[in-house]
């Protein structure tokens, strides 16, 4: 992916806000739940490479037009070759591993590496994070926390990695981060197991809508 072409994923990814981060026992599972993610408005959805076969669900899902694939949980370059093989065009970490994080923007893709303090974020952003994913968000201080950072590093794209639900949605579209990874509060355990998609889907719709609502009031023209 050319520098050009990664930035404008970027500014999308900061126009849309939400990515679903897919978490599945099994891979059908993990296909149904993103596209139902994506039938009810998401455009970013990352498959972590927990999910048995991460690989042939990326692949599957890369040929979507309405959505954009990354690779989460990637913990190796070895990993991230897989992934990016399959068609991920960005590749979201829990950790800040500088092999994978080069090797990801010696590829020409966006590097989500995550950190939880000061330090290492910095390397993170050092090394060549295009956007440093804050995890755990809500243990760390949450809103609060990002707040703090902000003052040292301004210059930091954050992507907000747990808390949000669609009571406390609004605050963190406030926070006006690069993005937050959406998990439980669209894909409920509950509902993968009961593989109620079309709830999935309607969970995620409402998500977007509250977005669509708030952008139309908050951001102008």
């Amino acid at each position: 992916m050319p520098k050009a072409d990664t930035d404008i994923l970027i500014a999308e990814m900061e126009r849309h806000q939400l990515t679903a981060a897919v978490r599945t026992d099994t891979p059908e599972k993990a296909l149904k739940a993103a596209e139902a993610c994506i039938d009810g408005g998401f455009r970013f959805v990352e498959i972590t490479f927990s999910v048995p076969g991460a690989e042939e669900v990326i692949k599957g899902l890369s040929t979507r037009t309405d959505a954009v694939i990354g690779a989460g949980t990637v913990l190796s370059v070895s990993e991230a070759k897989r992934a990016l093989k399959a068609g991920a065009l960005y590749i979201v970490s829990p950790n800040a591993d500088e092999r994978v994080i080069r090797f990801t923007k010696k590829e020409g893709v966006v590097s989500i590496p995550g950190a939880c303090t000061p330090s290492e974020i910095y390397k993170a952003y050092e090394a060549g994070g295009d956007i440093i994913k804050l995890f755990p968000f809500a243990e760390l201080g949450g809103l609060s926390f990002l707040k703090a950072l902000r003052g040292p590093f301004p210059f930091i794209r954050y992507m907000l990695c747990g808390g949000v639900t669609f009571e406390n949605f609004e605050n963190y579209l406030e926070a006006r981060a690069s993005g937050m990874l959406i998990g439980s509060s669209v894909l409920r355990r509950e509902l993968i197991a009961k593989e109620d998609w079309a709830s999935i889907s309607e969970l995620a719709g409402s998500f977007v809508l509250r977005r669509d609502k708030w952008q139309g009031e908050n951001i102008p023209a």
